[in-house]
């Protein structure tokens, strides 16, 4: 959805409270914010205000909220965004730079009880987005984020059985378990050895997809995968999680999406979806 079509919803949705109770929705938890790739806050000014003060009011407090969302957000594994921002000065830099850029994409004042709301959003991939924003610290981590360097996983034999049409796309079921979307998600082997991180996307790939997309159902998965061309995605399950953003996958598994990745170029493209 585009920035015009979200402020044009909000507004319809506000136009429709008025007149039949209708809410506004926010999307800063974080598996909503992850699905949607963007963030949508609210800020509402206490009554009894004139305009001015009002929207002034309402921003300063969307903008608190919106602060909170970001930095609420994991970057690799435990660590969160305002973790990293306490340890390395260029992430608080990157970060505090790009709430600046927070747009305003809705806004209202009720006459009648002296109080504004304001609509605020940030795109989490794209251009001007927080993966463009942090694709420096996602691709080489500095080491006081202590992000745990593995070997990249090679597989020890050859595969003998391939598909009959390659794999263009990776699914990867999480369901059921404690796995939570991060800025850095990685997929791992038994062994301890990375398949996917953010080093081993493209920087423009990076910066549009992110580091793996999430969806909510596997048709949701499929739909999203087929928008970046893919017509035939490998489906694989997690069989364990650990620090809660890496995703463990068998190593039959893993030796075939090293196969499959070989030919159609799945994860340098980040054509990985997260079934949550």
């Amino acid at each position: 959805m585009n920035r015009l079509s979200v402020a044009v919803l909000i507004c319809l949705m506000w136009v429709g409270s008025a007149v039949a109770g209708l809410e506004i929705h926010e999307v800063k938890a974080t598996s909503a914010v992850f699905e949607n790739g963007y963030i949508l806050v609210v800020g509402e000014s206490e009554g009894g205000q004139t305009r001015y003060k009002a929207k002034r009011a309402a921003t300063v407090i969307a903008q608190r909220a919106m602060a909170e969302t970001v930095k609420g957000l994991k970057l690799f594994g435990a660590s969160t965004v305002s973790q990293g921002m306490l340890l390395e000065d260029s992430i608080q830099t990157s970060v505090q730079g790009f709430l600046q850029g927070a747009e305003v994409v809705a806004e209202e004042y009720v006459d009648q009880g002296g109080y504004a709301r304001v609509a605020m959003r940030l795109n989490l991939r794209g251009e001007n987005s927080l993966y463009a924003t942090l694709a420096p610290t996602l691709q080489d981590p500095p080491s006081v984020l202590k992000v745990s360097a593995l070997e990249t996983f090679i597989p020890a034999e050859q595969i003998v059985e391939l598909p009959p049409q390659a794999y263009d796309g990776l699914i990867v079921l999480v369901e059921g378990t404690d796995f939570s979307p991060a800025l850095g998600n990685r997929i791992l082997t038994e062994d301890m050895k990375v398949l996917f991180e953010p080093s081993m996307v493209s920087p423009k790939m990076l910066m549009d997809r992110g580091c793996g997309s999430f969806a909510t159902t596997e048709e949701k998965a499929k739909a999203l995968l087929s928008s970046w061309g893919s017509t035939n995605p490998m489906v694989v399950k997690c069989t364990k999680v650990l620090q809660k953003t890496e995703a463990v996958i068998s190593e039959s598994d893993a030796s075939l999406l090293f196969n499959q990745n070989k030919q159609t170029n799945i994860l340098p493209q980040a054509k990985v979806v997260f079934v949550l």
